[in-house]
């Protein structure tokens, strides 16, 4: 081919991929549009694309909007629109959604640059700082100098406890020097504020020439916070006071002090404080209704907590562990069982969540730990709440458990320590005490239980002086407190007076009377006395009418030898005419937890059987009862008595009681059990009711349930059902039955009464006796 062909060849491709080129350009954005769009659909969509960057231009973002969305419903593999529609969210704060469409696009999106710093905001703000970390640091890598991406990419590091990698963002930002000073100097301070360092970032603030009114007053504000953190509470009161003091308006100050007022405990101060932070009209934040809601919970008003909760909760979504633990405990105060078992399980999802992320190695190690108490804590208040709702054999099984994973923990084992002390087995559980107190000398929960667990092991004294030392180094916790009231209360004065009625239709009509005071020597002797007023009258078949009335001083001491051995002793006498002097004592031996044995002998008793005592027989009577507590469900007893009537007739006696638990929810139970009797008479030849032996076997339920039950407050009712049979000597076998209803009613710790009203229907010598009585009585403690 000739060299001018070959040029012309030349030219002609070179112009041909000149009009391609062309042509491209001008269909680029036909391509860019769907297939069946109108050509003027497209044009429009071009002029809302245009008018929505001059509204952007113009800061008017919610305008921009509806005109970008109506262009991508056109232009829909515009990658630039896309990106402009995703900022113009951002920056009209519409964060969840930018989020969403930067996921369904991020590879596109990808390729925008100025994308990354924007879209970066919106996963802060949603609290998804890992991705505005990545984000940020893609920023920063396109444009080195982009300030706010250096800030953010330091504030999300700051999020994520990864302190090291915003040092070293800082550190290489202000070695570049491409940064501008001002900000440099800005995030240092901040970045020594969130180190817990505020007195060197006020230092560096004031060197450096940093102004930010904000910073300052969160510097200023956080020296507080770090003294809370370090558990110095006093310093922290006192920095706030001060700052309160040069300015009562200053707003996190006040909300701070609430904090402070609530770990020292002052809660009726946290209520004065709320009210002027509320006062204000300003929204109160997520902490100070928390410190509000701890402060009506630890004042015994769990109604008002639960408010308080619910509403920290809505204000704090992201941190709701201890709304959620202080709601549960609420609930239990409140005995809403089901409420509180909700909100239990909703920690326990709460922290199945965070578990994964927790499991990560490149995890901070405070987070790992963190997890773990927290853990921990968790199931400690499972336990607890099986045994709340005396569910003691669950509780137990639950603590076992636990203790077997982690042996060391205080928790768990003063938590199974307290279930063996509620299941009757103290001295099980003052091992388990002694066995904490050992890892954990100190531990305040494990000091206080072992307290309760020597007094009721009888070393009254040990207890005590245990309760003093806590109450010095704890005065204003409430288990502490709860502590102290009891045992002032078991060594104050006390009196009680007791009535009781009984009538038979046809037999005696009784009248019984005593009024009993204890005076407190010191917690193992204690001196008391009783007045006793008694009235028998009869009427029977052959027509005699008789009465009898006995008046009785009894005076005399409880003593507590050894914590195993109690004696209790007394002298009786007629204190109306000076005679019939009399001998009570009755000697208590406990060797081990289930096993009680009592042995007591009256040498003047009117506690004879009433037809006998109708006929105004009294006795010298003797007593062995054996007492087997094998758990807080299952319990027996066997007793063997004698009375040595004033007549000589002589009335041997024995009877075997087993009760069992088989209901046991925690405002009901139920009991069933059995009782046995076998009695016998020496002389037939009497007038009252003398059979050579008789024996009853007898079936007894017992029902309890609690009305109400809160703090030292109690209302409750018991049935106490019983039928069976009796068969006396010569005499056929007769069923009988009764009933007892009773009511106990606590109001306080030293204020208490019991009342109850029944019915029997009783055989004697054949023929049935319709039996009612009543009983009441009341206990103050001064």
């Amino acid at each position: 081919m000739k060299p001018s062909a070959r040029i012309y060849c030349l030219f002609a491709r070179l112009s041909l991929l000149l009009f391609v080129g062309i042509q491209a350009c001008f269909l680029l954005p036909i391509l860019a549009t769907p297939v069946n769009a109108q050509p003027g659909a497209v044009a429009q969509a071009w002029v809302d694309y245009d008018q929505a960057l001059q509204h952007i231009r113009a800061g008017q973002n919610q305008e921009a909007l509806p005109l970008l969305r109506r262009a991508l419903a056109v232009l829909q593999d515009n990658v630039h629109l896309k990106a402009d529609y995703l900022v113009c969210l951002v920056w009209t704060g519409a964060y969840r959604q930018a989020v969403d469409y930067y996921r369904r696009h991020e590879t596109e999106l990808q390729q925008v640059r100025y994308v990354s710093r924007n879209i970066a905001k919106a996963f802060y703000e949603e609290r998804k700082f890992a991705q505005a970390r990545t984000l940020y640091a893609r920023a920063l890598t396109y444009d080195p100098s982009d300030a706010e991406a250096f800030k953010g990419l330091i504030y999300s590091c700051c999020r994520l406890r990864d302190f090291l990698s915003a040092y070293q963002t800082w550190e290489e930002s202000r070695r570049r020097g491409l940064i501008p000073a001002e900000t440099v100097n800005y995030m240092g301070v901040f970045l020594l504020a969130r180190l817990g360092a505020s007195y060197q970032a006020e230092q560096l603030a004031t060197s450096q020439g940093v102004k930010d009114p904000e910073l300052l007053a969160t510097i200023t504000g956080d020296q507080a916070v770090e003294r809370l953190q370090w558990e110095e509470v006093d310093l922290a009161i006192q920095i706030l006071e001060t700052q309160l003091a040069r300015n009562p308006d200053n707003y996190r100050a006040r909300s701070d002090y609430i904090v402070a007022l609530r770990q020292k405990e002052r809660m009726a101060e946290v209520l004065e404080q709320y009210a002027i932070l509320e006062g204000a009209g300003k929204p109160t934040p997520y902490w100070a209704t928390r410190a509000l809601a701890d402060a009506y919970l630890y004042l015994k008003k769990p109604e008002q907590a639960v408010i308080f909760y619910k509403i920290t909760l809505k204000k704090d979504p992201w941190e709701p562990l201890k709304s959620l633990v202080g709601l549960y405990n609420c609930y239990v105060e409140l005995r809403q069982w089901d409420q509180a078992a909700k909100t239990l399980t909703q920690v326990e999802d709460l922290l199945a969540k965070t578990r994964p992320l927790v499991r990560d190695k490149k995890a901070p190690i405070l987070r790992q730990k963190r997890y773990i108490e927290e853990k921990q804590s968790l199931i400690t208040d499972q336990g607890w709440f099986l045994a709340y709702q005396d569910k003691l054999q669950e509780a137990q099984e639950h603590f076992e458990v636990a203790v077997k994973e982690a042996g060391l923990n205080p928790a768990f084992r003063s938590g199974l320590a307290h279930v063996y002390l509620w299941r009757q087995w103290p001295r099980r559980a003052l091992e388990e005490f002694q066995v904490c107190e050992t890892i954990h000398p100190l531990n305040k929960g494990v000091l206080v239980g072992k307290a309760w667990t020597l007094n009721t092991l009888n070393e009254k004294d040990q207890a005590r002086a245990l309760a003093r030392q806590l109450y010095c180094r704890y005065p204003t916790d409430l288990h502490v407190q709860n502590l102290m009231d009891t045992f002032r209360v078991e060594d104050s004065l006390f009196f009680s007076p007791d009535v009781y009625f009984t009538k038979e239709f046809q037999g005696a009509t009784e009248y019984y009377a005593v009024g009993s005071l204890e005076v407190p020597y010191s917690p193992t002797f204690k001196f008391y006395t009783q007045i006793v007023r008694q009235y028998i009258s009869s009427e029977f078949d052959r027509g005699e009418s008789l009465e009898f009335s006995w008046d009785r001083l009894n005076w005399g001491y409880d003593w507590i030898l050894h914590p195993e051995l109690a004696w209790r002793q007394a002298i009786t006498f007629d204190y109306t005419r000076g005679r019939d002097l009399g001998s009570f004592t009755q000697v208590r031996w406990w060797p081990t937890d289930p096993l009680t044995i009592v042995a007591e002998f009256d040498s003047f008793s009117l506690n004879v059987p009433i037809r006998a005592r109708a006929e105004g027989m009294r006795a010298k009577t003797g007593l062995l009862a054996l007492r087997y507590v094998a758990s807080d469900q299952l319990e027996g007893s066997l007793s063997f008595g004698v009375n040595w009537f004033s007549d000589d007739n002589l009335n041997p006696s024995a009877t075997l009681r087993l009760n069992r638990q088989v209901i046991n929810h925690p405002e009901v139970k139920l009991w069933l059990g059995t009782e046995i009797n076998y009695l016998r008479y020496t002389d037939q030849d009497v007038s009252y009711f003398s059979p050579l032996y008789s024996y009853a076997v007898l079936l007894t339920p017992t029902v309890h349930w609690t009305h109400y039950c809160r703090y030292d407050t109690r209302w409750r009712s018991s049935f106490y059902p019983r039928g069976g049979i009796v068969k006396e000597h010569k005499e056929s076998v007769y069923p009988v039955a009764g009933i007892t209803y009773e009511q106990l009613l606590d109001i306080s710790k030293t204020f208490g009464l019991t009342w109850n009203v029944s019915y029997d229907l009783r055989v004697y010598t054949g023929e049935y006796t319709h039996v009612l009585g009543t009983y009441f009585t009341f206990r103050k403690y001064f």
